[in-house]
């Protein structure tokens, strides 16, 4: 059963980390452009803070209500997902897991979606 839970508990890391990678590539891409760490570790103690004001000022970029929207979900999603990671460190549950695997899927349309958004937009 731990080699079970090491391993879902990592691929879970793993996943958090490659939906922050988009999150990171997405707010370099906004009108108004965000930075955010990525020489820290995923999830670690810079990236939810960063995660958080993303979703904080996500109504401040320049676009449409649709588009807000999706950058806001996408962090939301992200850090439920983040905090059904913290807690399966603690108290392991596969529910947990896959709860927080659910809110990466969601996060990752939410993201992909504007990111294509923005793509399209860029090239206008």
């Amino acid at each position: 059963m731990a080699d079970h839970k090491d391993e879902s508990v990592g691929d879970l890391a793993l996943s958090i980390s490659m939906i922050y990678t988009i999150l990171v590539n997405l707010c370099g891409k906004l009108p108004v452009p965000i930075g955010l760490p990525i020489d820290q570790e995923v999830p670690g103690p810079a990236t939810t803070p960063a995660i958080q004001r993303v979703a904080e000022v996500a109504e401040d970029q320049p676009m449409g209500d649709t588009q807000v929207e999706q950058l806001y979900l996408g962090c939301i999603y992200l850090l439920a997902a983040i905090d059904l990671y913290e807690i399966c460190t603690v108290r392991f549950t596969m529910t947990r897991v896959e709860g927080a695997a659910a809110n990466l899927l969601l996060a990752e349309g939410e993201l992909n979606t504007l990111t294509l958004w923005l793509a399209v937009n860029e090239a206008d």
